[in-house]
């Protein structure tokens, strides 16, 4: 059920990779679901990433699209996520779900969930 994966990806290759590898074993199978990253924008905030990445991709529940992860010439073939949104956004139509994952220093992870409020 989830519409946009907001990944990490903080362009060390090997943490790129494990984390691609994790993102296409849970929603590699699953049509419908974007992946992008808000970090191409506006580089590494710290302890304020996962809020700001949040909040980049939140717009999407109003207009349906998915802001693309930019800056990509080549890609990692070991990076390739089935749903990837590279360097052109993309109407996604209707937007219910975001999870965006933070992972840090010393195995502070999270990975938040919000879905869009319906009446």
């Amino acid at each position: 059920d989830v519409d946009i994966v907001n990944t990490h990806a903080t362009s060390t290759p090997s943490g790129d990779q494990m984390e691609a590898a994790a993102v296409n074993a849970v929603f590699g199978d699953f049509d419908g679901v974007h992946v992008n990253n808000t970090k191409s924008y506006i580089g590494h905030a710290m302890g304020a990433a996962g809020a700001l990445e949040l909040a980049g991709n939140l717009p999407s529940f109003e207009d349906g699209v998915v802001h693309p992860t930019i800056n990509v010439d080549e890609l990692d073939p070991e990076c390739a996520v089935r749903g990837l949104v590279i360097n052109e956004p993309k109407q996604a139509g209707e937007i219910k779900t975001i999870m965006n994952m933070s992972f840090g220093m010393l195995g502070i992870n999270s990975a938040l969930i919000v879905k869009k409020y319906q009446e």
